[in-house]
């Protein structure tokens, strides 16, 4: 008798075989195989493949509006970074284990696929102003997300290499801070 499993649980493995194996490795057959049940505890939740792959790919772009927006609400500079940095820090090991969606996953996705390329950028550039609207410093605003794609991208290549984000969160905060602090220091200078 099959176990009956949680929306969640599929998630979860549908997550972890995207950020693993890219979106050919998330097959139902294969899901239920890795959750040790049959192909007809998915469809109790899902009408196909393609409505999981919907719903992953949504709840990524969702992700800024739904649960990080909320949290930087009234924040402004080095307190919103500083948060925005910590929820990074505290999301990747959670990517990683298929609790949360992974951006690694989605770029790699984004890769193969116009169709989600073409929302990946649509939600990058909400991120961008999101940035913009928290730091003020566009120059800066795009070299740290360049940082965080570069993470990213040597984070599938060498996965031992994300323990390490916590540091680089530090390096980024102390960068936009001197930034920060440099700007401040021209603006009187013209006065």
């Amino acid at each position: 008798m099959d176990r009956r499993l949680a929306e969640t649980d599929w998630l979860r493995a549908a997550r972890s075989a995207l950020l693993h194996g890219g979106v050919e490795a998330v097959r139902v057959e294969r899901l239920a195989r890795d959750l040790h049940v049959t192909k007809g505890s998915f469809y109790w939740h899902f009408k196909d493949r393609e409505e999981l792959l919907e719903l992953l790919l949504k709840e990524w772009e969702q992700e800024l509006s739904q649960q990080i927006i909320p949290q930087l609400r009234g924040r402004r500079g080095r307190k919103a970074l500083l948060l925005l940095l910590q929820l990074l820090v505290n999301s990747v090991p959670l990517g990683e284990q298929g609790i949360l969606p992974s951006d690694a996953a989605i770029f790699t996705w984004a890769s193969v696929s116009p169709e989600v390329a073409r929302r990946v950028n649509r939600a990058e550039r909400q991120r961008i102003q999101l940035l913009k609207r928290i730091i003020g410093n566009p120059d800066l605003v795009e070299l740290l997300y360049l940082v965080w794609l570069g993470f990213v991208a040597q984070g599938q290549r060498a996965p031992e290499s994300r323990k390490k984000f916590p540091q680089i969160a530090r390096m980024m905060l102390e960068l936009s801070s001197a930034a920060g602090a440099s700007r401040k220091k021209k603006m009187k200078i013209l006065k």
